[in-house]
């Protein structure tokens, strides 16, 4: 790794092929070891074979939704950093979630900046 870049363990957790691309390459580029998944079955996978140090993950998913997902990576590792990503920008949503455990929540659209940002302290937070 060359020095000045990121480094951490970021899984990516969204149905949208375009959503999971850009962030796979976005944050490979700037160095993080990057999973993605496609549901949150894989993700629970995933996140059990190989702990990722921030999870970017989508509320609104077939099967197992995102909310359900977050409850279960918490009972796994209740130290995992967790960023809800959504279309909604539902407040009381939001509220929730970050109650119920998630660090953060961010909605889509989201601009890359601000997304790094996010990891960045999500990796941080979880290195505590």
């Amino acid at each position: 790794m060359q020095p000045g870049r990121a480094s951490g363990r970021v899984l990516i957790v969204d149905d949208e092929d375009d959503i999971t691309s850009v962030l796979e390459e976005h944050f490979a580029s700037l160095g993080y070891d990057v999973d993605v998944a496609q549901d949150g079955a894989t993700a629970l996978i995933h996140a059990a074979a190989r702990r990722p140090d921030v999870v970017l993950l989508d509320i609104t998913m077939p099967e197992v939704s995102g909310d359900e997902v977050l409850s279960r990576l918490l009972a796994i590792d209740p130290t995992v950093s967790i960023v809800m990503l959504t279309g909604n920008s539902d407040e009381d949503v939001a509220r929730d979630l970050l109650r119920r455990g998630a660090l953060d929540y961010v909605a889509k659209p989201f601009e890359l900046a601000t997304l790094e940002r996010v990891v960045a302290t999500a990796v941080a937070v979880g290195r505590r």
